[in-house]
């Protein structure tokens, strides 16, 4: 049971209640979303093989993913992995060709460097599904170091669309892919 009397000063045991003191409202809301945190799959097909990246604390709990080994990602095809609505589609100097799309709940997802045009497969106000297609990976953007990646990330803001500032670790079929430096060699699209 949680004890929802005291300050945010308190400290936190591992399942999220306080010891001595109690959490603050910011606090229980951070918990019921993690709680209602859709069960996104991988952006991909189902059944195919890719490779994590979280590299530094700037970058990380973005996801920058490519195919296994690396061998050749640009033009795959990128999925939203749970169903939703498009909340924009924009070109960002940064980031390219870019599409966030809208889980509900608070939760959103981003999705960096698209090869085609922003708007070439979705537009905003669009429904998706998990396996409707949005987009290509790409390289597009200065900061997509001249590689095709997709750069991914999943959001969460209790209103307004959420910003990088807003980035929560990424969950894939439950499974948590986040820390800074970590990789993966070879994470299985569920996306089926």
């Amino acid at each position: 049971m949680l004890d929802l009397s005291a300050t945010r000063s308190g400290s936190r045991n591992d399942i999220g209640t306080t010891t001595g003191r109690h959490l603050s409202l910011i606090h229980i809301a951070d918990v019921v979303a993690a709680a209602a945190k859709p069960r996104f799959q991988m952006p991909f097909a189902c059944n195919t093989h890719w490779r994590l990246d979280t590299y530094d604390s700037g970058h990380n709990p973005a996801l920058d993913i490519v195919v296994k080994g690396n061998t050749g990602s640009s033009g795959k095809a990128v999925y939203p992995g749970y169903k939703g609505k498009v909340a924009r589609t924009f070109w960002d100097r940064g980031a390219g060709n870019v599409i966030v799309v809208n889980h509900g709940g608070g939760w959103y997802t981003a999705y960096y460097h698209l090869k085609d045009k922003h708007d070439k497969y979705v537009q905003k106000g669009d429904s998706v599904t998990a396996k409707t297609r949005i987009g290509r990976i790409g390289a597009t953007g200065s900061n997509g170091g001249g590689w095709a990646h997709l750069h991914y990330e999943q959001r969460y803001k209790t209103s307004g669309v959420p910003t990088e500032a807003n980035r929560q670790p990424v969950h894939f079929n439950g499974k948590k892919y986040t820390g800074t430096g970590n990789t993966w060699k070879d994470v299985t699209s569920k996306n089926c």
